[in-house]
């Protein structure tokens, strides 16, 4: 260890006494440094304290039992985080570009810390434990969004309450969704594009963050030019090229690491024999099937926004209302802009995932925080000093104008006050038996019964087919031969290849019924669905265990 020396510019060895000495020094600046930054930080940590015991509290007791198992997609992820951690694969089948694997990697790494998949009594829980954790990052990178735009603590408070308590949040949050990890880094983007400190490495760490976030979920590059207008508007002139260029680099250098990944593995262009990243970007955006309009009631689109509203019909319509004035007030104009410019696109007549609406509660609340931020006026501070005489700017003219500014600001302080407390007796009647529910419900239980029963009753031996919640606690649990994700017996040419006989070479079916539009594009299963007869069933038929019945036996003597 080397000092410098005021004579001497070179470093010169340190003597054991002296680098004690200098450790000591050392560690007394941080501890100064650290007491003050708290100091001048209490008030707002207090409140976060106190703000997130309630969220952990709402969001961490039973989250695993409510939501149910309700979509494929979080079994999806854990079967995928699985396979990264055992088999060193990045999916548990062919991998086809379908999402980045950036969030299922992240669930990877804290099963592999936690040992989560064989300490969590299901794969899924597992995944959720990290969506909690994931949750609370978000919420204090709100908060200081919220803080950083100009909002009080008490409106920065209130944001990250909504934005966790909603029935609609608490629904999506919970959930093992690439979207709640995508929120979370475009949050510290954010965070770092309106650091007051407008550095080049604030600059160089949003363009990081954001590219985390598309390694979670592609979907989230709507979000990038909302993100280059406010590192533009809090832009220091003396260093903008350079924060710019780092920005841009650092982005485009970590998300160009997923086209290099394909062009290293020849998936770059589509072509014979292998999946491509252009293929998939294709089916994307040109080639799968559009959801219909949100206007049609008939629509797939119209039943996804109506699931979003019986959940909550408050959060996001507000904070969509409170938008359209604040695109005047430039501190918030780039949160309402993008909230805008999510809700414009769900008027697209293109495909709308269920999650979709994830992406657009940070930025309801913010608006909706940030309107009654804007209307509130400043605290008047007393004037401090000597008596203030009379000058050519006083007299009666001032007096009045005085008195119109009271009013005014009386009148803005009354529209706050009733504005939260009608808001106070509309939600909370309304929130209050879903979060109960939230509380209370066990709806995941059928699934887990379905996989115990199973895994007790059913022979070893025989080819299972199965969604993917349970497809990765069968395989913890030892099953052989594998089971085998539904989907991918009619869409998997090196799945289908070890059925020559198709469906009747599958023993049993451990699932829901899918709906018919998705038996459409999997024959096999529905085949096997037809013939089979169910051995037990779970939450009212929510998942059944069935045996396949060959009635002539051909391709399966053992049948007979």
């Amino acid at each position: 260890m080397t000092a410098p020396d005021a004579a001497n510019p070179y470093p010169r060895p340190l003597g054991p006494q002296t680098a004690v000495t200098w450790i000591a020094a050392r560690a007394g600046e941080l501890t100064g440094r650290l007491v003050g930054w708290v100091g001048v930080r209490r008030r707002s940590l207090l409140l976060l304290a106190v703000l997130l015991t309630v969220v952990a509290v709402l969001h961490g007791y039973n989250f695993d039992g409510w939501p149910g198992r309700v979509t494929d997609d979080e079994g999806t992820y854990a079967a995928q985080a699985y396979s990264m951690q055992y088999w060193n694969r990045i999916a548990h089948y062919t991998y086809w570009y379908d999402h980045p694997f950036g969030g299922w990697l992240l669930i990877a790494i804290y099963t592999k810390i936690t040992d989560g998949f064989n300490r969590a009594p299901t794969a899924v829980t597992a995944a959720r434990e990290l969506m909690f954790g994931v949750h609370l990052v978000s919420c204090v990178l709100l908060y200081r969004f919220g803080r950083l735009l100009g909002l009080r603590r008490f409106f920065a408070g209130l944001a990250l309450l909504v934005f966790s308590l909603s029935p609609l949040a608490l629904w999506y949050q919970r959930m093992a969704f690439l979207d709640n990890i995508a929120v979370m880094w475009l949050l510290a983007a954010l965070v770092c594009a309106a650091s007051p400190r407008r550095s080049v490495a604030a600059a160089a760490f949003a363009g990081i963050f954001m590219a985390f976030a598309f390694w979670s979920k592609e979907t989230v590059l709507l979000f990038l030019p909302g993100l280059y207008v406010l590192l533009r508007q809090n832009r220091d002139p003396r260093n903008w090229r350079f924060v710019r260029r780092n920005f841009m680099g650092c982005l485009i250098g970590v998300c160009g690491i997923y086209i290099l990944y394909a062009a290293a593995k020849n998936e770059l262009f589509e072509g014979p024999g292998h999946v491509s990243l252009e293929w998939a970007i294709r089916w994307q955006l040109f080639d799968r099937a559009p959801s219909g309009s949100v206007l049609d009631t008939g629509s797939d689109t119209y039943h996804v926004v109506r699931s979003w509203l019986d959940l909550d019909p408050y959060l996001v319509l507000a904070g969509i209302a409170a938008a359209v004035p604040l695109l005047a007030l430039r501190r918030l104009r780039v949160v309402a802009g993008l909230l805008l410019l999510q809700f414009a696109f769900v008027f697209r007549n293109g495909y709308l995932p269920n999650p979709y609406v994830t992406a657009m509660l940070p930025f309801a609340a913010l608006c909706v925080a940030g309107l009654l931020d804007a209307v509130l006026p400043s605290g008047a501070r007393p004037r401090r000093g000597p008596p203030h005489h009379a000058g050519p700017g006083s007299g009666p003219g001032a007096g009045v104008g005085a008195t119109a500014a009271m009013i005014v600001n009386g009148l803005r302080c009354l529209v706050v006050l009733v504005a939260l407390s009608v808001a106070a007796a509309t939600v909370i009647p309304d929130w209050t038996p879903k979060i109960r529910t939230a509380l209370t419900q066990d709806a995941s239980a059928p699934s887990r019964e379905a996989t115990r029963w199973f895994l007790a009753n059913v022979p070893p031996e025989g080819i299972v087919i199965t969604d993917d919640i349970a497809w990765t606690d069968l395989t913890i649990a030892g099953r052989r031969p594998l089971p085998v994700w539904f989907y991918k017996l009619d869409l998997d040419p090196q799945v289908r290849g070890r059925f020559p006989h198709g469906w009747r070479d599958v023993d049993y079916l451990m699932m829901g019924k899918p709906p018919d539009s998705v038996l459409a594009e999997v024959p096999l299963v529905a085949e096997a669905l037809r013939h089979s007869v169910v051995l037990k069933s779970f939450g009212d038929g929510e998942i059944e265990i069935r045996r396949v019945i060959v009635p002539d036996c051909r391709g399966r003597p053992d049948r007979c």
